[in-house]
């Protein structure tokens, strides 16, 4: 690996072996990786529109209206026009998508600990800042 990518290569890597395992754990509960995010806004405050979704958990609205879809064809929530703004759609939670909140959050808990399992509290802390700060460099 060269010194000049190095960061943009392990970060990617990281990324992408979190994903996987995030999809591979969560895919026995019928949800993909990114879909526990529309979920956690949902148990706060269910019928949420996917703009207030997408703002909540920091991505573009088309990249929620395309996981509601998903999410409906699975059963996991139901989307109706807004009553008073037939324009708008509210996004619901089914009973299935409510039963989840019993499980998923456990599973992205466990997932954590194990990917945080070799460093120390401390250690933790400090990749959680430097991380945060990263994201402050590129504009978030």
């Amino acid at each position: 690996m060269r010194a000049d990518d190095a960061f943009l290569t392990r970060i990617a890597a990281v990324s992408r072996r979190l994903k996987s395992e995030t999809d591979r754990r969560l895919r026995a509960y019928g949800v993909h990786a990114g879909q526990q995010f529309v979920l956690g806004c949902l148990w706060e405050r269910d019928g949420l529109t996917p703009g207030q979704i997408a703002t909540r958990i920091g991505v573009e609205a088309p990249t929620v209206t395309r996981a509601v879809q998903r999410m409906t064809t699975s059963g996991l929530v139901r989307s109706d026009p807004d009553e008073r703004d037939g324009r708008r759609v509210r996004v619901w939670l089914t009973r299935k998508g409510e039963r989840l909140q019993s499980v998923v959050p456990g599973v992205s808990r466990e997932l954590q600990e194990d990917a945080l399992s070799l460093l120390s509290p401390e250690e933790r802390i400090t990749l959680n800042d430097l991380l945060g700060r990263v994201d402050r460099a590129l504009g978030g």
